[in-house]
Parts: C-alpha cells; structure tokens; sequence
C-alpha cells in the first residue's frame, strides 16, 4: 500500500503531533458508547474526546488509532479518492484545521477493527530475545526511535508498540554523534527488553 509524501509530511507533522497536544474537539453530546462494538464511525471515535488519538489517510485508507477503556484500538477504513484528495488539500495551517478535518472524516463507516494488544509482544515473547543482536532484530523488521547511549537503552518499535531495549557494551562518548543505532548495534547482545508504550500505530505496512 503507497502512502504519499505529501500526506506522510502532514501525518508527521499535524496529525501525529498536533493530535497528541491538542484535544481532539467533542462534537457530539451522546452518551459514551457500552462497548467497542458500538462504534460504527470515525465520527464515534471523535467523539470519545480522546486526546492521544493517531490518524493517518493512505491512498484508499483511513487509519484511526484511539484508546477506549483504557485498551488501544485501530479502526481502519476504506475511503474513496474523492475523500482523500479532499482530506490532503486541506491547509494545515490553519486554525480551524482539525475541525474541518473532523467534518470530513466523522461520517466514514469503519470497516475493520483491531485490537492493538493482539500486536503487543508479551514478556515471555520478549524475554525470549535477550542474547540476541541488534542485527537480528533490525532485520526482523524492528525500526529505532531514539536512544540513550549512557545506559546503553534504545527505543525500537516493532508493530504498533515501542519497546525499551538495553544492550550489552559501551559507547564511547566521542562516537556518540556518529552513532548509527542499526549499523552499530548488529554485533551488540541484548540485555533486556521490555515493553516502553504505544508507537506509530497508524503505520500498517509493516504489519
């Protein structure tokens, strides 16, 4: 499935940022729904209020990632290109962007729904790594979102999930700035791993 630049920049730039910062606005008064099964609509998700929500349009797709009861979930939606051409022409700069957005995504019917901790990868799965490198992960599709070279934790992501990873070994802090976390952790063992939070969820083409 092929994302667009264009809306990559946007995803990255407004909607994964700006909706964690920026509550999503509640435009209905209905009661919260009983049960996931309730939710039919993007527009029942918006509704949730919540303000850590992922949203992401692909080329026929549109990805929303949310939270309810507590348990993260990923409802994904076929949209016609019509509706995406719409959704990228927006300008995002402006004020009232996310609720000409919200108008425009609230009546797509949600065609799949995913329960994101069918993704997350158990302790047990996790402990089953340690003695590994950092080579068989990357080439298990893991990816890097940052690290702290100090203690020797990175952050990688694997799925929907992002998991604290410490490896054997030190760095020295002359190499700090050239480090490459998948180049010159392919020789490093894994120490520990444990699960650190929720990622990019809204990345599906890895999955």
């Amino acid at each position: 499935m092929k994302k667009l630049i264009a809306l990559a920049i946007i995803c990255l730039l407004i909607l994964g940022t700006v909706t964690a910062c920026k509550k999503a606005e509640n435009t209905s008064s209905a009661p919260k729904p009983a049960s996931i099964d309730e939710i039919k609509t993007l527009g029942d998700i918006i509704a949730l209020g919540n303000d850590d929500d992922q949203k992401a349009a692909y080329d026929s797709v549109y990805i929303y990632a949310f939270k309810f009861d507590d348990i993260y979930y990923r409802a994904i939606c076929n949209i016609p290109q019509e509706t995406f051409d719409t959704i990228i022409d927006l300008d995002v700069t402006e004020e009232d962007y996310d609720k000409k957005l919200n108008k425009i995504i609230a009546p797509i019917k949600i065609d799949k729904m995913e329960k994101l901790e069918d993704y997350k990868l158990s302790q047990y799965e996790l402990d089953a790594l340690v003695g590994k490198t950092g080579k068989d992960l990357f080439e298990a599709g893991w990816t890097s979102s940052g690290h702290n070279l100090e203690d020797m934790e990175f952050w990688l992501n694997y799925g929907p999930f992002e998991y604290t990873v410490v490896f054997d070994g030190k760095v020295e802090e002359k190499d700090y700035e050239d480090f490459d976390d998948e180049e010159d952790t392919k020789d490093l063992v894994i120490k520990s791993i444990e699960y650190s939070q929720v990622g990019d969820a809204t990345n599906i083409e890895t999955e």
